[in-house]
């Protein structure tokens, strides 16, 4: 039977832990304590919400039919000053015991580790890095993404790789160890999962344009640099490279063999001091607007 016991905001906003958590959906407070455990996208996804008005996060997840089921079981009374239908928050009540979950909290959106699991790969330099990354993302990327897809520029603006640079970012995209000796100190113990939190966060722009034209020229190009060139080649490129100065891109794919690099046709050969390069590239990611280019050629025979 439904409850028509009157709940004010206050009184709903102490209703936030593990223990005792209401939530109100159209004007209607439920106490989900007991379906904490049951809920598929997880109890943090609950615990978010507890102590609050969650009309507008329920509506973009579930349909009617879910509050018909479960809804007169869990009602608890109703909340004083809410609209019936489509209310907005009336209630803002503190996290509670959910103070080690991250973000919006988007069931099988979000790493698990930002939903308040624990794990043994993330520690304090990830969660500083993180909050790096998202301020960077929603201050310098969210705003522009749609302006910088329907350009015809077929580029990104060359002073947002300075900004990346500056924030501290860039050079976290060519993988660990972070190269210091170019680009100074980086986060605590850089490593992979460092790097793994960089693409989650950008990728929250939305845009895969804006992505790859952003990072994924350098993340291919460099890396055979840094692990393989020589200390003049080095000098000359990754430096100006993880500044944001000039631009890198890999060459492999060509028209004829695709990324086949057993089958490629372009071919370098060494006259004197250099090598003259002769052959095709085709779609390389950056390579319209990139200074310094990583290709890949032949040196002897075909195999």
């Amino acid at each position: 039977m439904a409850c028509s016991r009157e709940i004010v905001a206050e009184e709903l906003a102490k209703h936030n832990t593990a223990k005792d958590c209401w939530l109100a959906v159209d004007g209607v407070v439920y106490d989900v304590t007991n379906f904490l455990d049951a809920h598929p996208g997880g109890k943090t996804v609950l615990l978010k919400e507890g102590g609050k008005d969650s009309t507008k996060k329920f509506k973009l997840f579930h349909g009617p039919d879910v509050l018909r089921k479960y809804g007169p079981k869990l009602q608890v009374g109703l909340l004083r000053g809410a609209k019936s239908a489509g209310g907005g928050s009336t209630a803002k009540g503190p996290k509670g015991d959910s103070k080690d979950m991250y973000g919006d909290l988007l069931p099988y959106g979000d790493p698990n580790w930002y939903q308040g699991f624990k794990s043994p790969y993330y520690g304090p330099s990830h969660e500083d890095w993180r909050a790096r990354v998202r301020a960077f993302v929603e201050k310098d990327i969210v705003p522009y993404c749609s302006e910088w897809d329907n350009s015809s520029e077929y580029a990104l603006p060359r002073d947002l790789y300075k900004k990346f640079a500056n924030a501290g970012l860039l050079p976290g995209v060519v993988g660990a160890p972070w190269p210091e000796q170019y680009a100074g100190a980086g986060p605590k113990g850089y490593d992979a999962f460092h790097e793994l939190i960089l693409i989650d966060e950008l990728g929250r722009c939305g845009s895969g344009g804006v992505l790859w034209g952003l990072f994924e020229g350098i993340q291919i190009g460099l890396p055979p640099v840094l692990n393989f060139g020589s200390k003049f080649l080095k000098d000359k490129v990754v430096k100006s490279c993880l500044s944001g100065e000039k631009l890198i891109c890999l060459c492999i794919t060509e028209p004829w063999a695709g990324s086949d690099v057993a089958n490629l046709r372009t071919t370098a050969r060494r006259e004197g001091d250099y090598y003259i390069v002769n052959g095709a590239k085709k779609w390389i990611t950056n390579g319209m607007f990139s200074d310094f280019f990583t290709v890949a050629v032949r040196t002897g025979g075909p195999g």
